[in-house]
Order: structure tokens, then sequence, then C-alpha cells
């Protein structure tokens, strides 16, 4: 258990409809996995209620924050809340992403 003991945020730790699991879902996963409690950062609160009861259903430990890591004030809240729940971050991992239109990125101005 590698990272045993440790508190871990996964940001964009819910996954959107689709036929695979998800990177930040994945990752939040194999961290609780390994020993972490996890807090699951997702703008879509169901989403990472979701992902916890997959951490919880193989044993792990942790809780959801919603949050839209476009606003300031939220990505503020990320910190404080897990600082407040747990004492302390010890990994951060941000796995939010967004392609801006519709063209390859070599193609993108």
């Amino acid at each position: 258990m590698r990272l045993k003991d440790k508190i871990a945020i996964v940001v964009g730790g819910g996954q959107q409809s689709g036929e695979t699991i998800g990177n930040g879902r994945a990752t939040a996963l194999r961290f609780a996995q390994e020993g972490a409690t996890v807090l699951v950062v997702d703008y879509d609160e169901a989403s990472a209620a979701d992902t916890l009861k997959m951490i919880t259903d193989v044993g792990g430990k942790g809780s959801t924050l919603q949050a839209d890591v476009r606003k300031e004030d939220d990505c503020r809240a990320i910190a404080t809340t897990c600082a407040d729940r747990y004492g302390r971050i010890d990994v951060l991992h941000n796995n939010v992403g967004r392609s801006r239109g519709d063209k390859p990125t070599t193609e993108l101005e």
C-alpha cells in the first residue's frame, strides 16, 4: 500500500457518460486501493458520489465535494475543505481538462 494513510484530492474524479471508467475515476479508485483517503472533486456531484461508492465498495475511504475549477473561490474551497476534513493534503491530482473546438490540436490557432 504505497499511499497508506495519505490524503489525496482527485479533481475530476467523477466520470462523464461513456463506455470507459475514465481517468479521474480510475485514479481515485487506484489511490484508494493503495491506502489513501480520497476527496473526490467533480462538477457533477452525482458522478463524484458514484466514484465514492466504488471506493467504499472496495474497502476504501473518502468523501466528495462539488466544485467548478473555473472559479477561483471553488479552487480555494477544495484545499480548505480537504484541510478541514483531514488535516492536510498529501497528493493533488488534477484530471480536469477541456478541448477548444473540434479540430486536432495541431490545427488550432
